[in-house]
């Protein structure tokens, strides 16, 4: 888990006047603050709402032509609870309590009057960091028991073994990073991917347990569990629950329309289904369970090769066969858990 202290902030200032930008850019380059100046309201809602998006506060002036910070302030508090939940403290030349307390009915967190000193700037900035910093850590910690939780309710009743759900779950992170996602967006997939099963609490035990081949009529029962899953999670306002719901009901989804429940086709498919996709037949192929032997080497690359379009999205089968190593020592590493 990251520690306060090793954390890089970054932090976007709002202003019109480029002396303003360039004081602030100032003090917090010396400070160890990433920082991202721009000089209008529409600038700001432009950065903001691309995905690359990584403010963790802003630094809003107020006095500002066409969009003051007030208006954008209102705009933000009404977008998505990405936007939404980050501390907006205004920079304002305005010393009048009215101003002020209109400020922190739009949603502001602080203000801080101008000209302002470098060291009132850093501690306002600190604390609202912290507060921010110890809430996602909270939130990181609940989803991480939240996680558990689950996994081990689907596991029980499966009968999965602990070691299927963590290295579904390690594929899956290292498809994503190959792909070019980020650290902490790979490891949202990773969490996310553990659930992918998790519709099969539904699923009645002589047919999930059935040891022999399913007639048509219960694998058609056996399919209900990707939308049972997807129910079971989606309603969640939680960004790890809503990702978890489109890996569960798109995770059995195949690149050329024969998949379940919707027949989805090509890039229909949303990334992260094809990214478990992969991840979990590469884990049912490999490994041994008490009806089957696990498939060697060879055996996988062949099969895989002659789905590629067909089962699965070209681009993961291609990252696979190039990086086979570094999926073998996922499977090796979690082995010994089954």
């Amino acid at each position: 888990m990251i520690h306060f202290k090793d954390k890089v902030f970054h932090v976007l200032c709002v202003d019109d006047t480029p002396t303003n930008l360039l004081l602030v850019k100032n003090i917090l380059d010396k400070n160890g603050y990433k920082i991202t100046t721009v000089q209008s309201g529409a600038q700001a809602l432009s950065y903001l709402k691309s995905p690359h998006n990584t403010i963790d506060i802003i630094l809003l002036d107020i006095m500002m032509p066409e969009m003051d910070g007030y208006e954008l302030c209102r705009i933000l508090k009404k977008s998505s609870l990405k936007l939404q939940k980050i501390p907006i403290i205004f920079l304002t030349a305005i010393n009048d309590m009215e101003g002020v307390s209109k400020g922190f009915d739009v949603g502001g967190v602080d203000y801080i009057t101008k000209p302002f000193r470098p060291k009132e700037l850093l501690a306002r900035l600190n604390t609202h960091l912290k507060l921010r910093f110890f809430e996602a850590q909270k939130l990181q910690q609940t989803e991480l028991e939240l996680v558990f939780m689950m996994s081990t309710l689907a596991d029980k009743h499966c009968e999965e073994t602990a070691g299927h759900v963590e290295r579904v779950a390690e594929y899956s992170k290292l498809l994503a990073k190959l792909l070019g996602y980020g650290e902490e967006q790979a490891e949202l997939i990773k969490k996310a991917s553990a659930m992918h099963d998790i519709g099969k609490v539904t699923t009645p035990d002589h047919i999930l347990h059935k040891p022999s081949k399913h007639t048509d009529a219960e694998f058609l029962i056996m399919k209900e569990h990707a939308q049972a899953g997807y129910e079971i999670l989606h309603k969640s306002k939680l960004p790890l629950m809503q990702i978890a719901s489109i890996i569960a009901h798109q995770h059995h989804e195949k690149w050329d329309g024969s998949g379940y429940p919707r027949a989805l086709k090509g890039k229909e498919i949303h990334i992260l289904g094809r990214i478990v996709a992969l991840a979990d037949v590469l884990d049912a192929l490999s490994s041994s369970r008490k009806y089957k032997k696990g498939w060697d080497l060879d055996a996988i690359f062949s099969f895989l090769k002659s789905q590629r379009g067909k089962h699965f999205d070209p681009r993961m089968v291609d990252l696979f066969m190039d990086n086979f190593g570094l999926f073998l020592e996922i499977r090796d590493k979690y082995t010994s858990t089954t």
